[in-house]
């Protein structure tokens, strides 16, 4: 059971690792976007059309994508407040409660925002200026998030399988 622990975590930190890339490529065209926008609208007189509606686009796909890694690594925002607390058996039950409230959470998001695609894909619902249709969009937001609340909950079964190790539940600052 181990070894397929193992390499199930090692698949799924690619698998993240793919997804954090994808955020990486959209955010390097967001760049190129908005350079281009910026000559053209100071030096060309000439905005890119849509610019604001392709950069809300951007925003959302760096964001969510970026979220399988986050839950998978367990990157999430620490302050850190009690030491105690993530230190032993007691770091490693409060880890198990964190990542079950992140999968229950996730999964709840998910289901509300794909009902929103559902209804954007019966409306035939389409952004305002380059009329590309919200449902797209809004299923590869909703994958993203899907997959978030899997990855949370293998982060889940690897730490219940290790029990007082807090390893991978403290981020990439652990020792």
């Amino acid at each position: 059971m181990k070894r397929f622990l193992d390499k199930t975590e090692r698949l799924a930190d690619s698998a993240g690792l793919f997804a954090a890339n994808i955020a990486a490529c959209i955010l390097l065209g967001l760049i190129v976007l908005t350079c281009a926008d910026v000559i053209g609208r100071y030096f060309l007189t000439m905005p890119v059309t849509g610019a604001v509606e392709l950069v809300r686009i951007c925003m959302a796909g760096i964001i969510f994508f970026s979220f399988p890694l986050m839950f998978f690594r367990n990157d999430h925002v620490i302050v850190d407040l009690i030491g105690f607390f993530r230190k032993g058996y007691v770091g490693w039950f409060i880890g198990l409660i964190l990542l079950a409230i992140s999968f229950f959470i996730a999964i709840k998001l998910g289901d509300r925002v794909y009902d929103y695609a559902i209804r954007a894909l019966e409306d035939g619902d389409v952004t305002e200026y380059l009329s590309i249709p919200r449902y797209i969009v809004v299923g590869f937001i909703t994958l993203s998030i899907f997959v978030a609340a899997f990855m949370s909950l293998l982060r889940f079964v690897i730490t219940l399988s290790r029990p007082g190790s807090t390893q991978g539940l403290e981020g990439s600052d652990q020792e």
